[in-house]
């Protein structure tokens, strides 16, 4: 078929070719969307799986909506005993689940039936079809990344469960509320000069999330207080992660723990993640997958969707924290 123009390929078959090759372009137009954004790197599982050989990234097969099980108190029959003395056998609760939305994208890619006939010849359309759906990798990783650092759900709830209600002291997410439940409530530090506390009150910020070896895997936060943590360092104590630097990222560390900034976290934020308390859920059958080309009876076009579904979660909020209002 190489070299084949369009007298020798019907419509039919053209819709098949740019099918087949979008498909083979899908490692490709998830590395683009996925692999330069430092948080949707972590949520998608590379840079995971760099910092601990753990991903947050898990595959769903269905479900009205992604349930997160909670446990929020101790089983009170833990006792010491002596002897014969009753083991108490009351049943226990403490547990209750908190429930997220499924969330979808999608953009398509088109080709107008004069780009079609003026690119003649099977690598003219591939061609055309790679430059298109570099486009929509961009795009799509651009408002996927700015939806998951905002501060809430926009475009009436459509979108992402962003980082900054998830990690949130106040905000309901999930279907519950901190108001109601404290112990749904994450660490949040408002700070203020880095220059006379930033360092204290990093330091008070995780440690407060820690719990033994379970602790914060990576720090995310915006240019400007990097560059604040970067100049309050003495140069010989400027340790980066290597292996967050093999995934392409500029960090540096704090208590062994990757500091990155990502260019759409929250303004004058820094944020204080465990791996093993966020989840990005996306749904087998919409994990940035492609649908055929169609051609619509009334438009002189040929198109196919991209279509992603799922959302960032949570199952332990309080041991994720942030600090806000950090100034120079």
């Amino acid at each position: 078929m190489a070299g084949a123009t369009h007298s020798d390929l019907g419509y039919g078959a053209i819709n098949s070719l740019l099918t087949t090759t979008l498909a083979n372009f899908k490692k490709q137009i998830e590395d683009q969307i996925f692999d330069v954004y430092p948080l949707l790197s972590w949520l998608n599982g590379k840079l995971g799986i760099a910092i601990r050989g753990k991903t947050v990234k898990r595959v769903l097969s269905g479900g009205e909506s992604i349930v997160e099980h909670l446990l929020f108190e101790q089983n009170s029959t833990v006792d010491s005993y002596a002897g014969a003395e009753v083991i108490d056998t009351t049943l226990q609760e403490g547990h209750t689940i908190a429930r997220f939305n499924w969330k979808q994208y999608a953009g398509t890619v088109g080709i107008t039936g004069l780009e079609r006939r003026s690119n003649m010849g099977e690598q003219q359309l591939i061609n055309l079809l790679n430059a298109k759906a570099e486009q929509l990798a961009m795009s799509m990783r651009d408002r996927m990344s700015v939806d998951a650092w905002a501060a809430s759900e926009g475009n009436g709830g459509k979108n992402l469960t962003p980082m900054g209600l998830i990690v949130d002291s106040t905000g309901a997410v999930g279907g519950l509320n901190p108001t109601t439940y404290g112990w749904w409530a994450a660490t949040e530090t408002t700070s203020g000069s880095f220059a006379s506390q930033g360092l204290d009150d990093m330091r008070t910020t995780f440690n407060t999330v820690s719990w033994g070896n379970d602790k914060p895997d990576i720090i995310f936060t915006e240019q400007t207080p990097f560059e604040f943590y970067e100049k309050a360092l003495q140069p010989q104590e400027r340790f980066t992660s290597n292996k967050v630097a093999d995934a392409g990222f500029l960090n540096l560390t704090f208590k062994g723990v990757p500091i990155v900034f990502d260019r759409d976290c929250s303004s004058s934020e820094m944020y204080f993640l465990n791996s093993k308390y966020v989840s990005f859920c996306v749904h087998k059958d919409a994990d940035m997958t492609q649908t055929p080309f169609v051609q619509p009876e009334n438009q002189d076009v040929t198109t196919s969707k991209t279509i992603w579904q799922g959302n960032i979660t949570t199952g332990n909020r309080r041991r994720l924290a942030k600090m806000v209002s950090i100034a120079a």
